[in-house]
């Protein structure tokens, strides 16, 4: 499946799929912020995760690992308050 194919909606209803290089969601609440992500990301292939219920992003794996991993290691310095 493609981002292409996801139907908006209103909130809370609305798809959420996975930012690059973030831990934070894109939520399509109309099709102006899906267009917004297709130009930006662009028509990437998703996947339903069942437990946390929201669409993922293979192709973003990579860079969501490496800033996760740089936020886990300010966490462990500095503390996460």
């Amino acid at each position: 499946m493609r981002v292409s194919d996801l139907q908006p909606a209103d909130y809370p209803q609305s798809p959420s799929v996975e930012l690059p290089r973030s831990d934070a969601y894109r939520l399509f609440t109309n099709d102006f912020n899906k267009n917004s992500f297709i130009e930006a990301n662009g028509d990437v292939e998703i996947v339903w995760n069942e437990r946390y219920k929201h669409w993922e992003v293979p192709a973003f794996a990579e860079g969501r690992k490496v800033y996760c991993d740089a936020k886990q290691r300010y966490c462990e310095q500095h503390g996460s308050e």
